[in-house]
């Protein structure tokens, strides 16, 4: 095995019901597989005050949702539980070595990407990577704040990564 798709998470509620957001990831992730049907699965989140509190890692309420989708549990590589997007990169690294992977697609929603390319091409440069933009349905008022949100997360994020990391994959 020398591919695999990396679902970066999103938020769920309280009692472990995923966000349109994280459905509609899910839901490409699944697209993804449907055309590339040797590659893994790793899925990303753990717990935080923003985007689950839940007693389940977010990952693994992905991974139900996936499983519920059709997809075998024998597809799946280990969880990454990461807090934020930065992270997301740091805590797959380790799984692309573990693994062996040669290549990676990455899936995130459309308002997300561009800090996503940023970050997993910045931490892992040597990775041969493709990024896929899910499209929730959600208000647009909530889009516009969510891309808001991410230009200045993606002004934070690059000054985080020039000083406190360095290239890992």
């Amino acid at each position: 095995m020398t591919h695999a798709i990396i679902v970066l998470g999103n938020k769920n509620d309280n009692y472990g019901n995923l966000s349109p957001i994280s459905k509609s990831r899910c839901e490409l992730a699944y697209s993804l597989l449907i055309d590339k049907p040797h590659s893994k699965l790793i899925c990303t989140g753990g717990f935080g005050r923003n985007f689950n509190q839940s007693p389940r890692s977010h990952a693994s309420l992905n991974r139900d949702y996936l499983i519920s989708l059709g997809i075998a549990e024998q597809v799946f590589l280990e969880d990454a539980l990461s807090r934020f997007t930065i992270e997301d990169a740091t805590l797959t690294a380790p799984l692309v070595c573990a693994h062996n992977l040669q290549s990676v697609d990455i899936v995130s929603s459309d308002f997300h990407m561009q800090r996503v390319k940023l970050i997993f091409d910045y931490l892992q440069p040597s990775l041969t990577k493709q990024f896929h933009s899910s499209k929730a349905f959600i208000p647009e008022r909530e889009h516009v704040r969510l891309q808001s949100h991410e230009s200045h997360a993606i002004q934070r994020d690059f000054k985080s990564l020039q000083t406190h990391y360095r290239p890992l994959v």
